[in-house]
């Protein structure tokens, strides 16, 4: 190895280093910000949202409120959050288990299948959705931050909608984005009635199930053609 080879080298290596620590403070705010949203997920669940105090989020994730306020402004901003991530993980799901259904026979009876075997309630997640939209009640800017959670879920919702039926070549006897509002509304309805319902937990998540897959069935059928 030649003499500029060798200093070439170590400034390589000093080069790769700095990367490498300027992406470490990324990462670990990352991981901290999952942290968060999972601490405060359980929280919400346990004692509600407005009950909850940044301290007992913080506690429970084993942070500070230094570590709190320098990724989240307020619990508000912190929902918001984990909407957002809650929201993509199911549409992540929704997109990965209606590809291909344009090969089945019945794409339509294939979709709801595939979704509804993927999908199921999740208690907590239910709560602290449900709990916040009481919260919202009350408060106009958390109600106008929901709204805008929920429009950006209802219109990602309604592109997916718009190419899974031109996949599959279904026409649309309704707009794609009122079809949405429909299936979130049905869906939203029978998890909330399967998560705080009566009943053993087995017979009541396979009710709900067997209620959600008829009433989608229904309403798709007679929503394509």
């Amino acid at each position: 190895m030649g003499v500029s080879d060798a200093l070439m080298h170590p400034i390589q290596c000093c080069i790769v280093s700095v990367h490498e620590i300027d992406s470490r403070p990324k990462r670990r705010r990352a991981e901290t910000v999952e942290r968060l949203l999972d601490a405060a997920l359980e929280t919400f669940a346990e004692i509600g949202f407005a009950a909850a105090s940044v301290e007992d989020i913080c506690r429970r994730g084993g942070f500070t409120r230094g570590a709190f306020y320098s990724s989240f402004k307020t619990k508000d901003e912190l929902f918001g959050a984990l909407f957002a991530r809650e929201t993509e993980r199911n549409l992540a799901l929704a997109e990965q288990q209606l590809t291909g259904i344009e090969h089945e026979s019945d794409p339509v009876t294939a979709a709801v299948e595939r979704c509804l075997s993927t999908f199921r309630a999740d208690r907590t997640w239910v709560l602290v959705h449900t709990e916040y939209a009481l919260y919202a009640t009350r408060h106009p800017e958390a109600a106008t931050a929901l709204r805008r959670h929920a429009e950006e879920l209802h219109r990602r919702l309604t592109a997916l909608v718009e190419t899974a039926s031109s996949r599959a070549g279904l026409r649309l006897s309704v707009p794609a984005n009122r079809l949405a509002r429909i299936v979130l509304a049905l869906h939203d309805g029978v998890v909330i009635r399967e998560v705080l319902g009566g009943g053993t937990a087995r017979s009541s998540d396979r009710a709900a199930s067997d209620l959600e897959r008829t009433a989608l069935l229904l309403l798709l059928r007679s929503a394509t053609s």
